[in-house]
């Protein structure tokens, strides 16, 4: 079956490795059809999203899921950084 893929990097200089970190458990929880994979190095967290590509939902279901990503890469990084105080 075809593959429908994202891939999205996210600047985050020293808290790189940090939001991959945090994204881990919500990626682990994907439903099987779903592949999601992060890894933070060089100030940058990089991320791969993948469906079954079975019809026009499977465009649906990567967009929602990098949406998800992407929030959650947020709340992430803003959490980050009110721990270290530069908020």
């Amino acid at each position: 079956m075809a593959r429908c893929l994202a891939r999205i990097w996210i600047s985050a200089a020293e808290k790189a490795e940090a939001i991959a970190a945090a994204l881990e458990p919500d990626n682990k929880q994907a439903p099987r059809d779903i592949v999601v994979e992060c890894e933070g190095r060089d100030g940058v967290t990089a991320c791969l999203v993948e469906v079954e590509c079975s019809g026009p939902s499977s465009i649906l279901r990567l967009r929602n899921t990098v949406d998800d990503l992407i929030s959650n890469a947020r709340a992430a990084l803003d959490a980050l950084q009110a721990v270290d105080g530069e908020l």
